[in-house]
């Protein structure tokens, strides 16, 4: 390697942790992506790269890195559920089991997990769950980007979800008069 590919390489590495350091500020939803594949094996993953496409029809892009058993369930069966989690539960240490804490049918034991009529494992106490059928995918690097028709919701009346920001899981609190803003850390 020259001395113009050692510096593209440096450039490159310091761009990318830049950008890490940079997506931290973030405040995220966090939600767990669950699924079964074609032999009902129960597989999910906590994630915070969930967003809103457009309302008609209700849609949500949902990145998953392609290193993950789930994102192969996801790819064959073609349906999953976003669970939106919730601060006044247990939900950031499920988020961790999730995260890789304990792999397989096990990290279901925890949690108040049920199965809508379908099949489909969901949250039963999460602040929200969005039933989806995967409509397209988009390979994109390291990720798989699943464009999700949601065909069924279930939402809790109070909003309290769970945010992820700067390596912590953290509370919002409403504006109260449009001057004042604050996110606490939630210990874990």
């Amino acid at each position: 390697m020259d001395v113009t590919e050692q510096k593209a390489t440096l450039n490159e590495v310091r761009l990318n942790e830049a950008f890490r350091e940079a997506m931290r500020r973030f405040a995220t939803t966090v939600s767990i992506i669950s699924c079964s594949d074609e032999e009902g094996r129960l597989h999910g993953m906590s994630a915070t790269a969930v967003a809103s496409v457009c309302v008609e029809p209700p849609t949500l892009l949902i990145c998953i890195n392609n290193s993950t058993a789930t994102r192969g369930a996801l790819s064959r069966s073609g349906r999953s559920c976003v669970n939106i989690l919730r601060v006044r539960s247990f939900h950031s240490e499920l988020s961790q089991v999730f995260s890789g804490k304990m792999r397989g049918d096990d990290r279901f034991r925890l949690g108040n997990w049920d199965r809508a009529a379908d099949g489909l494992p969901f949250l039963a106490d999460a602040q929200a769950n969005l039933f989806c059928h995967v409509d397209r995918t988009l390979d994109y690097q390291t990720h798989t980007l699943f464009l999700g028709r949601v065909y069924a919701t279930r939402a809790e009346e109070q909003v309290d979800a769970l945010l992820y920001q700067n390596g912590k899981y953290s509370i919002a609190y409403p504006v109260l008069d449009g001057r004042e803003y604050s996110v606490t850390n939630v210990a874990t």
